[in-house]
């Protein structure tokens, strides 16, 4: 005969019924030195259901063995037919009054099996597991938890949380809402130079910033938002670089190079050994031209956004002017536009024509000819520079020039954008598919570093050969 057959019935209105009681607890309960040691394992249960997550432990279960004549006895032991009546109450609410028995095991052993699932309630004429019973009795708050039920949650589960099984969804919510919480003042340049670590980065986490120590996929995910930017961040641009001169944004890249992304479990970037050396170098300098090796990307191939406002005589040498001998004013420590090769995620350029307010003065020791002389032209030089940047970065779609003299000036720089970008034979998007259909290029025999070493590049030293066109004359209609 089943187990369900051997079970005594009880009258329906004493199960699984609530109560509105006009006394106190204690008139329906059981005293606790009269209980059964089977209601402890109950509260036990009944605990660890509750534990499961916040919105859970929120809602108070307490449990208690409830007088009725048919209550086996305190010496009972526990076997399919033990059936005593238990009552399941939040504080200000009448009790649900259930009997509950100890799930048997399959085998037919004589000791039910004490795991967390052994406890079944009758529910409308049938056991179902006690979580089961709680869920449907007891349903969670529509509402957020507090903050004290959150803090008492964690006291009592341990202080543990079940992070690998939530939803990637939910993870990078979590660690938005820790970025949110970052309110830190912004750094003034001179902290800037005292911070030796990538504080563009670290800046978006604020005092959450052992968050990309936690784990690689908690790194990757508080990366991604840093990198990558979010509409509901403070920073919601990503990545960005301001820089005021060329030794800015130069130390910028250099530094943050120095810091590898880390996002891949036992990444090798880290090994110091030849072959990765060489792997990450190649990376690190030509990231566009071998895309497969991002596993060694750093926080400056991160970047997403730069914005540049130098100089005049800076600008000219960033952008390669080569007009009247300019370019042999140029050393070989300077930083130039070709550094945006460096940069694969780069999505927005944003560069400032010099102004006005900058000082229209020939320095004496100035890298380059004279520019301004006795009458300064702005106008002049301005068409030097965006005509050189309609030129060079004709390959780039996201770039933006701001601070023109006037209308006039802003529409030709437009029609000379267009018509380079037109030239142009290959866009970065069609490389990129011609780098896919080709599975990445041809296999060479043997590594070859692309370009050429310096040291195998002739030095010439040629005398400055000095060009009447400087300084410009002003030709403005006045």
């Amino acid at each position: 005969m089943s187990d369900h057959r051997q079970i005594p019935r009880a009258p329906h209105t004493q199960i699984n019924m609530n109560f509105n009681f006009n006394c106190f607890a204690s008139d329906w309960q059981v005293p606790v030195s009269y209980e059964h040691p089977f209601v402890a394992h109950i509260r036990k249960v009944v605990l660890e259901y509750r534990i499961q997550s916040a919105s859970h432990f929120n809602i108070t279960i307490e449990v208690a063995q409830a007088m009725h004549d048919k209550n086996p006895p305190l010496s009972s032991l526990l076997h399919p037919s033990f059936l005593p009546y238990v009552g399941f109450y939040n504080f200000g609410t009448a009790p649900i009054i259930a009997l509950c028995r100890p799930r048997a095991l399959p085998s037919g052993k004589k000791q039910p099996n004490m795991s967390s699932n052994s406890v079944e309630v009758l529910l409308k004429d049938k056991f179902v597991p006690l979580a089961r019973f709680l869920g449907r009795n007891f349903p969670k708050y529509k509402t957020p938890v507090g903050a004290e039920a959150l803090g008492q949650w964690w006291q009592a589960n341990g202080k543990t949380f079940n992070w690998t099984g939530l939803p990637t969804e939910l993870k990078e919510r979590i660690v938005q809402f820790c970025m949110h919480r970052s309110e830190l003042p912004p750094l003034s340049k001179k902290s800037m130079y005292r911070t030796r670590g990538p504080h563009e980065v670290t800046a978006h986490l604020g005092s959450w910033s052992a968050l990309l120590r936690v784990s690689h996929q908690v790194r990757a995910i508080s990366l991604r938002l840093c990198l990558a930017g979010s509409s509901d961040l403070k920073y919601d641009k990503g990545l960005c670089i301001f820089a005021e001169g060329g030794g800015d944004l130069k130390n910028a890249i250099r530094r943050l190079t120095k810091f590898p992304q880390l996002l891949q479990p036992n990444n090798a970037s880290i090994t110091t050994d030849e072959k990765t050396s060489m792997l990450i170098n190649t990376y690190k300098y030509f990231p566009k031209i071998y895309p497969h090796l991002e596993r060694f990307a750093t926080f400056g191939h991160g970047i997403r956004k730069v914005c540049i406002r130098l100089s005049f005589i800076d600008t000219m040498h960033f952008f390669k002017v080569e007009t009247a001998g300019f370019a042999q004013y140029r050393k070989p420590c300077h930083i130039d536009f070709e550094v945006f090769e460096r940069l694969p995620r780069l999505n927005q350029l944003i560069i400032f024509l010099p102004g006005r307010n900058y000082i229209l003065t020939d320095m004496p020791r100035q890298q380059g000819p004279p520019i301004f002389g006795d009458e300064p032209c702005p106008r002049i030089l301005h068409r030097l520079i965006y005509e050189r940047v309609a030129e060079v970065l004709a390959k780039y779609p996201f770039v933006t020039l701001l601070n023109f003299m006037d209308e006039i000036e802003e529409l030709r720089y437009k029609t000379l954008r267009k018509e380079a970008m037109n030239s142009l034979r290959f866009s970065e998007k069609d490389l990129s598919e011609l780098y896919t259909e080709d599975g990445g290029g041809i296999e060479l025999e043997e590594s070859v570093w692309p370009g050429v070493y310096k040291k195998n590049v002739g030095q010439v030293n040629r005398a400055f050969v000095f060009d009447s066109f400087w300084p410009p004359q002003c030709r403005c209609q006045i």
